[in-house]
């Protein structure tokens, strides 16, 4: 069974990198949100297993709030990825059950272990990489 997983960054760039690592971690990316209308749509018609989520977002959208009505709505869970981690968003973000936190840069290592230490599947090749 591949797991199906929503990308929500605003990083065209980044989105792309985060699209061909999970596809070859063995994931389905259902699609990429760069805001939280986008991300609230897709997971609306797509029903994700998971979320990967940047905390700024395009038009000014919160990635934390975007997680947390994710979570809230479709019991969606996120892998934080994202280079703005103060407290204050992290204590916010515990409200949504986060998978993990990744900073940037990331290795797709970091990405897929998080993803599977949380059940979204087995990588016994990640785990052999140190």
């Amino acid at each position: 069974m591949l797991f199906r997983i929503l990308i929500v960054e605003d990083e065209p760039l980044i989105a792309l990198d985060l699209e061909e690592m999970l596809q070859e971690g063995g994931f389905e990316v259902i699609g990429t949100a760069a805001d939280m209308p986008s991300a609230l749509a897709l997971a609306e018609q797509q029903r994700p297993d998971a979320a990967t989520m940047d905390i700024r977002l395009r038009g000014g959208s919160d990635g934390v709030e975007t997680a947390c009505r994710l979570y809230r709505e479709h019991g969606i869970r996120s892998l934080f990825i994202s280079s703005h981690f103060e407290a204050k968003k992290r204590a916010a973000a515990s409200d949504c059950n986060p998978i993990a936190f990744v900073s940037k840069p990331f290795q797709a290592v970091q990405v897929l272990r998080e993803l599977a230490g949380a059940g979204f599947r087995s990588l016994p090749a990640v785990s052999s990489q140190s």
